[in-house]
């Protein structure tokens, strides 16, 4: 299970391009819809033609987005509230993109800060719902172990719940413009005064004693790296 929810930190050895991939296909459905309204590729006569699919589209998805409609099974248990709370957050995860789309059009698509978060959520989403099928499956299949692996399931979630809200919270209070103004400072080469009295791998690194020959690692030493 834990290499089922990481997967997506550790496939080919690069989470950052899988977590693109994945923040893509979260919001993909609303660019398809409403994407030419907000990218401004679109004439205004266009935009006023694509209105009505919009709304339609909108009309019974967001409403949808409120209704609890959670059920868990009663076999779930004391991890039923868990099996609920994927339910309700998904529809609260899907909400807050909307409102995401709506504030920041198609700019949403590089606020990638933002939209990791999203795909975290949705991680340990994934993550509670794998947790607590596994620990039911034991349950139904009188596991000699099914006690504890339930025990374990409801503390697994209630960590993964907490690590949910505060990324939720993150959502709307962060620091990622003053991230991004550094990060643009870093490139310009504002803080190369950082790096003053930094003692460098050329200058810093001694070989140890081979047969004798000994030293420090220096431009013309071919076993400089």
């Amino acid at each position: 299970m834990l290499r089922d929810f990481r997967i997506n930190r550790i496939f080919e050895g690069s989470s950052e391009i899988m977590r693109l991939f994945i923040a893509r296909e979260a919001v993909d459905k609303h660019l398809q819809i409403a994407g030419p309204l907000v990218e401004g590729d679109a004439t205004p006569g266009q935009k006023l033609a694509m209105l009505p699919k919009v709304g339609w589209f909108y009309l019974w998805w967001y409403p949808k987005q409120w209704i609890p409609t959670d059920r868990a099974p009663r076999e779930y248990g004391e991890l039923r509230s868990h099996v609920r709370y994927v339910g309700r957050t998904s529809r609260r995860l899907a909400r807050k993109l909307f409102h995401k789309m709506v504030r920041y059009g198609a700019g949403l698509q590089r606020r990638q800060m933002l939209l990791f978060r999203a795909v975290d959520i949705g991680a340990e989403l994934f993550a509670i719902a794998a947790t607590t099928g596994r620990a039911r499956m034991m349950v139904r299949i009188g596991h000699p172990h099914a006690r504890q692996a339930v025990a374990l399931a409801d503390l697994f979630c209630r960590q993964s719940r907490r690590r949910v809200d505060d990324l939720f919270r993150m959502l709307d209070s962060n620091d990622d413009g003053r991230i991004y103004d550094t990060a643009r400072a870093v490139l310009d080469g504002e803080h190369l005064w950082m790096e003053e009295g930094i003692v460098g791998l050329q200058e810093g690194l001694s070989l140890p004693d081979f047969d004798g020959i000994s030293g420090r690692v220096g431009a013309a030493d071919p076993l400089s790296v």
